[in-house]
């Protein structure tokens, strides 16, 4: 069994309907905005990390050109690496472990190697990585980029990022003896231990990463679980070639950031579930004045009208007008209508000697005739008799009422045509209904005639109340018989100017 839904159900559903679609673009627009922001705050951090690296660099170039420096002037290197004294050179070299730089944890020394002006290794520390071998250099690639310098630009310190197997480190080669260079010092640092310090800088945790995924460091606030409050944003960290020798990951807290779009997004849905119902109960009260109660007082006048009896005339007539009360609430101001007053000639006398039954089939076949007339869209009621409204079946004619018919009493009827708007329109309906009319009918094999005379008033030109139209309209019935037609409209009385 289907439910059919009112209009104020069906309004309402739609006003909640576009509710939840508001509610869900705000939440849609609100995920949008932190997504966005991540993207944003993701390149910022990488821009910034990026020149924090660099001055990190810059910093670790400074100190490994300042040990360099500091080994080249001293006059025992100098004496040790005139002679090529391999092992006094090995031992000065292993002493910088032991140097301020290394102990007071500037930097992390991995190796020192002397060279000459050639790039041939002289000597080697012993501290340090074990490289299995002097004679192997760590990121010999620097080297052969340094002897490609000429002129002045082998007076510069050169540096770069490297890898020794998988180990990321920081290789610089600082050139000692003058302006007319005797031979060179390269210190090679660990890289991770450096950028490590990312950490204090940036005030965020830092995890440092090897290529074959091994973790190098990791702050100690480095949150192992991942959630939405916690951004992990990563930064490729290459050599000169582009190469890859490491990855830096930074954690951002997303809390509070998260917590205002959350609270954000939580007022606006606040306030447009509010504007809902707000809405929702406007929409009840606007149809509850303007139509719900209008309408159903109508529906309740046609079911008191279905309900009475024949002889209540002056009953159903204060029904009737109660009927048009409840129609010019609704269409005051906005919109015409036609009140037609239908006389039936004989039917009175019918009734009386054929009997109810037979009036009531005389009604009922009368309107079948009127589907002829009225399209599928209007409905034909017939009230105040035991007969029930009908619907009827679509008739092929170019106008569109809906009418409803009422018993008065006797032989009177009105009926009302809330779509007719002009004049024309009401006559037209109202010659369809008298010539259907006109032809007998068959009722329980007795051939019955019965004739009608319509008096129509028109809303607002013939009044603007129930009362009124009701009597201009008998007044055009009036009008009609006086003048032996089947058709009248009311005609105002013009008074004569004073």
């Amino acid at each position: 069994m289907s439910t059919q839904l009112s209009l104020t159900d069906k309004l309402s559903i739609t006003v909640v309907l576009v509710g939840i679609f508001c509610i869900s673009l705000v939440y849609y627009i609100s995920e949008s905005y932190k997504q966005f922001t991540y993207h944003y705050h993701v390149a910022s951090i990488q821009q910034l990390a990026s020149l924090e690296i660099q001055d990190i660099l810059d910093e670790l170039q400074a100190n490994s050109l300042d040990l360099a420096l500091a080994i080249s002037k001293e006059q025992r290197f100098q004496r040790d690496f005139r002679e090529k004294n391999r092992t006094a050179l090995r031992q000065e070299l292993d002493e910088q472990f032991n140097q301020y730089f290394v102990t007071a944890g500037v930097l992390k020394l991995l190796k020192l190697y002397v060279l000459d002006t050639r790039f041939t290794l002289i000597s080697a520390s012993g501290e340090g990585i074990d490289t299995g071998g002097n004679s192997e250099l760590i990121c010999p690639q620097l080297s052969q980029l340094a002897m490609q310098r000429k002129g002045p630009e082998m007076l510069q310190t050169l540096s770069q990022r490297c890898l020794y197997k998988t180990r990321p480190v920081f290789a610089v080669i600082v050139p000692f003896g003058g302006l007319r260079p005797r031979g060179y010092i390269q210190v090679i640092t660990d890289l991770s231990y450096s950028l490590k310090n990312l950490e204090q800088s940036l005030g965020m945790p830092v995890q440092i990463r090897l290529l074959d995924g091994q973790i190098s460091y990791q702050s100690d606030n480095w949150a192992l679980a991942q959630d939405a409050n916690h951004l992990n944003i990563e930064l490729a960290i290459n050599d000169r070639n582009k190469r890859p020798v490491m990855t830096l990951l930074l954690q951002s807290d997303m809390t509070a950031f998260n917590e205002e779009v959350r609270q954000h997004r939580n007022r606006v849905m606040i306030i447009a579930i509010i504007a809902i119902v707000l809405m929702v109960l406007i929409v009840i009260v606007l149809l509850q004045r303007s139509a719900i109660t209008p309408l159903a007082r109508i529906h309740e006048v046609l079911d008191r009208l279905d309900s009475d009896l024949f002889d209540e005339e002056t009953h159903k007539r204060l029904l009737f007008e109660e009927l048009l009360e409840q129609i010019l609430l609704l269409t005051r101001g906005r919109r015409r209508f036609a009140v037609l007053l239908l006389d039936l000639k004989h039917f009175r006398s019918i009734n009386e000697k054929y009997g109810k039954t037979t009036g009531d089939r005389l009604l009922h076949e009368a309107g079948q005739r009127l589907t002829r007339i009225l399209r599928d869209t209007d409905f034909i009621a017939w009230v105040g008799t035991d007969s029930s409204g009908q619907k009827l079946l679509p008739a092929d004619t170019q106008t569109r009422y809906r009418a409803s018919l009422a018993r008065l009493g006797g032989d009177e009827f009105g009926l009302l045509l809330p779509s007719a708007q002009t004049e024309e329109q009401a006559v037209a309906v109202a010659r369809r209904i008298v010539a259907c009319f006109h032809e007998s009918f068959d009722i329980d094999g007795h051939s019955l005639n019965i004739e009608c005379r319509i008096g129509i008033s028109l809303y607002p030109l013939h009044g603007d109340d129930e009362k009124t139209l009701m009597r201009n309209a008998d007044k055009a019935m009036q009008l009609a018989r006086a003048r032996g037609e089947d058709i009248a409209v009311y005609e105002p009385v013009l008074k004569p100017p004073q």
